[in-house]
């Protein structure tokens, strides 16, 4: 299969644009890895259309929003359901999940206040983020997959799910708890499968920081 000319364009971080990277990875999707200093952020962020990153440039074409082109990278790498329109809504059901997730954490990585964000992370860590887990857990639970993924072949879910797995497990954010996932079997047998895929091992192997 010929692909088009891919460039994937994010801060030299996983955040946003992991998904996009790893569904590309798995799926032996050629693409540019561009990564973005503060000052070429700067200088780029007026000609993209929304004026955020990730953007994904597709034969010359700028395109934004990252789940937006998480789909478009999944249905080239064959880690999203474009014959099943159900399987689809399912999919984004759970990355639509992860993003609201991320919203939640949002504004405490604002808060310049030491105080105040110690006692916005105190309220994610005991109360915000395990009502969430709890949910997604469920969701997992009932999907009706007989393997470790969110369907019954690796998607952008499993991908969104590592990501967000990852991002607490990373210790990136003060008083979080890193272990805070540990206990929610189904997701957690998603991370683990994520992480044990070969393309995504060499991907991060790859990439340490």
């Amino acid at each position: 299969m010929a692909f088009p000319a891919l460039k994937v364009t994010y801060f030299d971080m996983a955040g946003r644009a992991e998904t996009v990277r790893l569904a590309l990875t798995i799926g032996g999707v050629p693409f540019e890895d561009q990564r973005l200093q503060r000052e070429q952020w700067a200088a780029l962020k007026p000609s993209l259309p929304f004026r955020q990153l990730p953007a994904l440039t597709v034969d010359g074409h700028v395109l934004c929003q990252s789940h937006a082109i998480a789909r478009y990278a999944g249905s080239l790498a064959g880690l999203y359901p474009t014959e099943n329109r159900l399987d689809a809504c399912r999919v984004d059901e759970i990355t639509d999940f992860c993003e609201d997730f991320m919203q939640k954490a949002t504004p405490s990585f604002r808060e310049a206040d030491p105080a105040k964000k110690k006692a916005m992370r105190v309220e994610l860590a005991s109360t915000t983020f395990p009502e969430m887990f709890a949910l997604l857990e469920a969701r997992v639970a009932s999907s009706g997959s007989k393997g470790p993924w969110f369907l019954d072949a690796i998607s952008i879910a499993d991908l969104d799910v590592y990501c967000m797995v990852s991002m607490m497990k990373s210790g990136f954010m003060d008083d979080i708890p890193t272990t805070i996932c540990d206990h929610y079997t189904k997701i957690m047998t998603i991370y683990n499968a994520v992480a044990a895929h070969p393309k995504v091992a060499a991907w991060n192997e790859a990439h340490k920081k």
